[in-house]
């Protein structure tokens, strides 16, 4: 009994790793995307304010420099997004364990326990539930990830047609 309340304890203490190491990935991108937001801003800016002083030719640096931006920030993201997608599945399956400890020390403490079958059950249900979980994260990573690659492709095409056209 007292070796399961420790192990209890060591899973919460884990849980309690696991969600600081979640927010740290989760400000880590939005910080990301925010720097990301702002450098694209200065790139509109500058071809909005300065569209008659620059030369068509100017739209090629611009156009790399945004690009640039983009494949570094859009790689930089769905690493953060694998990395937050498999500690948000770690945590769940601490919270599996911590379930299936809680329960045996509810058995030690009741003398009543619930059949084997019923247990098989509710752990072969919860790890399907974590595949489910993982599977629906990184669908909406998927969504996040074109969106973004959206908001940079009227950027770039921006970058491209407004100095063209106001050169031209």
């Amino acid at each position: 009994m007292e070796r399961l309340e420790k192990r209890s304890e060591k899973l919460t203490a884990r849980i309690a790793e696991q969600d600081k190491f979640l927010n740290d990935i989760q400000s880590s991108a939005f910080t990301l995307a925010n720097y990301y937001f702002v450098f694209q801003g200065v790139i509109l800016t500058i071809v909005c304010n300065g569209a008659q002083n620059l030369k068509p030719s100017n739209r090629w640096f611009l156009l790399t420099l945004s690009l640039l931006a983009v494949l570094v920030n859009s790689f930089a993201l769905i690493q953060i997004g694998i990395k937050y997608i498999d500690a948000k599945a770690l945590k769940e399956i601490f919270f599996s364990k911590l379930y299936a400890v809680d329960n045996k020390i509810r058995e030690l403490g009741l003398e009543e326990g619930i059949p084997s079958d019923e247990k098989d059950k509710k752990s072969k249900h919860l790890k399907i539930d974590i595949n489910n979980i993982k599977h629906e994260h990184y669908l909406y990573l998927a969504i996040y990830i074109i969106i973004f690659l959206g908001f940079a492709a009227v950027v770039l095409v921006g970058c491209w047609k407004f100095l063209g056209n106001q050169n031209e």
